[in-house]
């Protein structure tokens, strides 16, 4: 007589009972990647009759291959062997001469948009401070004005319109 095999899963941390099917569907792919990381952990190595490559069977700390400075992961080179050898190593994320340029071009704009902004009326500039620096929303806005939404909306597109004025004048200005 067969003997009927129970399957569970866990579940958010609940057993679960599942039929055969989903419970190998659902281990299939975890044991998958279990077998390939196991064979990237061994060596690999010429067979004995040196025609193919076979996975190295002896432990790594008294492998040769391994104590050759190798892993199973591919030559391993220290940063102490490269300074040995005077290899230069350029650091392509950092550029100083590029991140001085954005960071001077950064402070300009923020110039220009302090000078535009400060050529809108005082109630204009405390609707900017509002939205933008301390993040309210135009309903808030408009209840602390004790105006419509919509007419912080218009008053914001006139702003925008007279700041995209300001700085196109003081882009004509400089050249």
């Amino acid at each position: 007589m067969e003997e009927k095999k129970e399957f569970y899963l866990i579940v958010r941390g609940e057993k679960v009972a599942v039929n055969e099917e989903v419970y190998r569907a659902y281990t299939r792919p975890i044991r998958a990647e279990q077998r390939r990381k196991r064979r990237t952990w061994k060596c690999r190595k010429l067979s004995e009759t040196g025609g193919y490559y076979v996975r190295c069977k002896e432990r790594c700390e008294s492998c040769p291959y391994y104590l050759a400075g190798n892993s199973s992961l591919g030559n391993i080179t220290s940063l102490d062997k490269l300074v040995d050898y005077e290899v230069e190593i350029e650091d392509k994320s950092s550029d100083p001469e590029a991140e001085y340029i954005e960071r001077e071009t950064t402070e300009e704009e923020h110039a220009k948009l302090q000078r535009a902004v400060s050529r809108l009326t005082p109630r204009q500039q405390e609707m900017i401070r509002l939205v933008f620096f301390e993040g309210k929303t135009k309903s808030e806005v408009a209840k602390q004005f004790g105006i419509e939404k919509q007419s912080v909306c218009d008053a914001m597109r006139r702003i925008y319109a007279s700041i995209k004025k300001f700085l196109e004048k003081d882009e004509e200005n400089l050249s």
